[in-house]
């Protein structure tokens, strides 16, 4: 088994970022508490959520997802340059978000409930860029296969974030703190970056066309028309949920939902962050269908037998426990988090093997289908309202919404790549 590992680049690639996701997934886990039971309320993780679930509806798209093309790039000219063009579109769209911000702070605040925080709201385009940069960063690295200085980053990232919250917590800086340290986590992660890009790659500046730049944007623009949307509405999905439960339920409940959420995903992301990367890399090289089909069903099988453990740690978890850990404002996180950890762990498997849509083209059927699933969430969470007026029936309403769709794209995957093996025998 051991001497299978070492002959085996996709598994090693694996292991180095699981090292680097697990620990920094591990840092926050145990800030996490600590954050909860002495320095911020449900109210400041719910104003966190609504915060950051609005700034990332543009900084998600930022780049028009165009570092997704960065891997696909044989030449390091191309690639460097496509790094480029990624990096000015976000640039540009963090100017247009400053813009919105000058002119109508008051309007957006009022609009996704950030009431309070209008002159915060200068930290979106602050958010665009660095949060661009980092994803850019990312996939230049994944394309140089430095697995390390990946998984490196995220432990900067998320070490300096939880440190800066609780320095900010210990001086009383309420939700506001929780933000700057979000924040200050991506700015960390960003200077190691550059420092290694200078130390390894400076040499790749020279390479830089805006001609050619411009070419391989045309080139990607598959990305552009058809990922960019996809993301898009996946954001507006997490801002649209987010904002329907504070209506109804208020800043609170967001706040224990924002923060079952981190919990859930330090379990699952750190599986689903590291494989996903690496099994991008490994499908864009592969083209034996065959292969794909039973790679991506072979795989499927172990995460979704892997997701069976975060759900049985949530469910066997005392509820008495959290009660004495936390206080009695967050008695039911535990609740809440075992219901949202059904449609996580069917999430955990589609999205650690979604880059199979980008390999096999179907970008434009997945604008189509997230629609499907934007609507989806909407009907789910307004029948349960119907049902009955009451916060644990919309959030199973939202929930069984969420497993539906996720299952739906796991299926649709294994029907595409048969379709395209289909086609190619043809």
């Amino acid at each position: 088994m051991i001497q299978k590992i070492r002959n085996s680049e996709f598994i090693k690639n694996i292991l180095v970022l699981f090292s680097g996701s697990l620990i920094s997934q591990l840092i926050p886990f145990l800030a996490l508490p600590i954050l909860q039971k002495y320095f911020y309320t449900p109210a400041d993780f719910g104003i966190l959520a609504l915060f950051i679930s609005f700034c990332e509806l543009f900084s998600k798209v930022a780049s028009l997802k165009l570092e997704l093309g960065i891997v696909l790039q044989r030449k390091t000219r191309e690639a460097i340059n496509l790094v480029y063009g990624a990096l000015r579109v976000s640039w540009l769209v963090a100017f247009l978000a400053l813009v919105l911000v000058s002119l109508f702070k008051d309007q957006l605040a009022r609009q996704f409930g950030l009431s309070g925080l209008e002159n915060y709201l200068f930290l979106l385009p602050v958010y665009i860029v660095v949060t661009s940069f980092n994803d850019i960063a990312s996939y230049w690295f994944n394309r140089k296969k430095k697995f390390g200085t990946i998984s490196f980053s995220k432990v900067a990232q998320t070490s300096s974030a939880e440190g800066i919250k609780l320095l900010a917590g210990w001086v009383n800086f309420s939700a506001i703190g929780l933000i700057v340290g979000r924040l200050s986590g991506f700015v960390i992660s960003n200077v190691y970056y550059l420092r290694q890009f200078y130390r390894h790659d400076k040499n790749s500046l020279r390479l830089l066309s805006g001609k050619e730049s411009n070419r391989l944007i045309t080139k990607n623009r598959k990305f552009i028309f058809f990922t960019t949307p996809s993301v898009f509405i996946g954001s507006l999905i997490n801002l649209l949920y987010l904002n329907l439960f504070f209506l109804y339920f208020g800043q609170e409940i967001v706040g224990m939902i924002g923060v079952s959420m981190t919990y859930i995903s330090a379990a699952f992301g750190v599986v689903s962050l590291s494989f996903s990367q690496v099994f991008y890399a490994k499908v864009s090289e592969t083209q034996d269908t065959s292969l794909l089909l039973s790679m991506y069903k072979r795989f499927a099988k172990n995460l979704a037998v892997l997701a069976i453990v975060p759900v049985l740690v949530v469910y066997f978890f005392p509820v008495e426990w959290v009660v004495y850990l936390l206080g009695d404002e967050w008695a039911n996180l535990l609740v809440i988090a075992r219901i949202m950890v059904l449609w996580q762990a069917v999430w955990f498997v589609s999205a650690s093997l979604s880059f199979i849509y980008i390999k096999l083209g179907r970008q434009k059927e997945m604008v189509v289908f997230d629609v499907l699933h934007l609507l989806l969430i909407i009907f789910s969470f307004y029948v349960a309202i119907w049902f009955k007026n009451d916060f644990f029936t919309a959030l199973w309403g939202f929930t069984i919404g969420q497993i539906i769709f996720y299952l739906f794209a796991i299926y649709i995957a294994i029907f595409y790549i048969k379709k395209h093996r289909l086609s190619t025998v043809n």
